[in-house]
């Protein structure tokens, strides 16, 4: 099996890659989760979406090329759009 991103019937993927994940800590029993996303904007409103559904105790989304949390409410850290 090769490395290195996946293709399919020789052809380039067609999304952009992954560039930011949302770290979700879930109350007991549920373990915690990780989805990736190519958007801020998206990956931002997913953070969201699930502290406003009582989903989550905690969620951060960090941008994967520097490692930055662009947002966590439990630290305060709600980066301006421009800055993600």
């Amino acid at each position: 099996m090769r490395s290195g991103p996946r293709r399919w019937g020789g052809f380039d993927p067609i999304w952009p890659a992954d560039r930011y994940e949302v770290l979700c800590e879930r109350r007991g029993p549920f373990e915690p989760s990780l989805d990736r996303y190519h958007s801020p904007a998206l990956a931002v409103e997913s953070a969201r979406a699930l502290e406003t559904a009582g989903l989550a105790s905690r969620v951060m989304v960090v941008r994967l090329a520097d490692g930055v949390v662009i947002y966590d409410r439990v630290e305060g850290i709600a980066l301006p759009p421009e800055e993600w």
